[in-house]
């Protein structure tokens, strides 16, 4: 992905953020581009930071100026490596000024029911309910394949190519395998409405790929549905949004963790094995709490 296309992915996720801070940062990654080149962001390196700073100096900018902008390039990358775009920061320790991060806001309940209603079809409907029930990263839905996916019904498992034939009733399980972070896999349960909902995607649509897009086309999706109903809305939105209500429904933070695919902040929580029957319980909660 472009770095130009990646600001825009950026300015979109800041966009709660005062209109001077906007207009700031869209300059300083304007005038980055400009120096390094509207390459592929996985190329830039710490020699392109280097020469966007060498060049600043140059140009007799003030200090705190420069390091406002090296703030915002930092900024831009820590967004980047949040959404699985990037593996690491070109800027080293030494570039790197000291910054506050932002907690990402959630959704309410009336919002959630909003966006909901603001899908336009069965793909839009599907992507934002899973994500919303799961806490998927975008990557994780992206790589979802049928062969990731099985079907408990009755006590018996079946694989994905059953849900042409299966009667799905609303008490059935299903499992599907995602790669997260450091490529480990989880499965993740999902059950009741959001989940008669998937199956209905998945007899809609026979790709081996469950969602064949790229990343920027889910954003666009997301902050598409987002635009219909006048909320800021993007991927990372709906992943919070779902630790926000497991969190609200009482399930534990290191069942959400292991949900999440998140690395347990705590030395006694790698001691804590968590069983599918409590990631089931905590999915069911988040399913109860999506309206469809």
């Amino acid at each position: 992905m472009k770095i130009s296309e990646s600001v825009e992915l950026f300015l979109s996720y800041i966009s709660d953020k005062s209109e001077n801070t906007l207009k700031n940062y869209r300059s300083d990654l304007k005038q980055f581009i400009k120096i390094v080149g509207d390459k592929d962001v996985e190329n830039v390196t710490k020699a392109d930071i280097a020469k966007f700073r060498m060049v600043l100096q140059s140009h007799r900018k003030k200090s705190s100026t420069i390091s406002r902008k090296l703030a915002c390039i930092n900024s831009f990358f820590e967004y980047l490596i949040d959404l699985e775009i990037v593996s690491s920061s070109p800027i080293t320790k030494s570039h790197r000024p000291k910054i506050s991060q932002k907690i990402p806001s959630s959704l309410s309940h009336e919002e959630i029911e909003k966006v909901i209603k603001s899908t336009k079809t069965l793909t839009e409907k599907v992507i934002v309910v899973l994500m919303l029930t799961t806490g998927m990263r975008s990557s994780e839905l992206l790589g979802i394949e049928r062969d990731n996916i099985l079907i408990e019904k009755d006590g018996q498992i079946y694989n994905c190519d059953t849900v042409y034939r299966l009667d799905i009733n609303g008490d059935e399980i299903v499992y599907i395998r995602v790669k997260g972070k450091g490529d480990k896999e989880r499965e993740i349960p999902i059950t009741g409405e959001p989940m008669k909902l998937f199956v209905e995607y998945l007899r809609f649509n026979s790709s081996k790929k469950v969602f064949p897009m790229s990343y920027y086309s889910l954003w666009k999706t997301i902050v598409k549905i987002g635009k219909r109903c006048n909320i800021v809305l993007h991927p990372h939105k709906l992943r919070h949004t779902a630790a926000t209500i497991a969190l609200q429904s009482g399930a534990e933070l290191r069942i959400i963790q292991e949900l999440l695919g998140h690395a347990s902040p705590i030395t006694t929580a790698r001691y804590a094995k968590v069983g599918q029957k409590q990631l089931l319980k905590a999915t069911k909660a988040l399913s109860q709490n999506i309206k469809l």
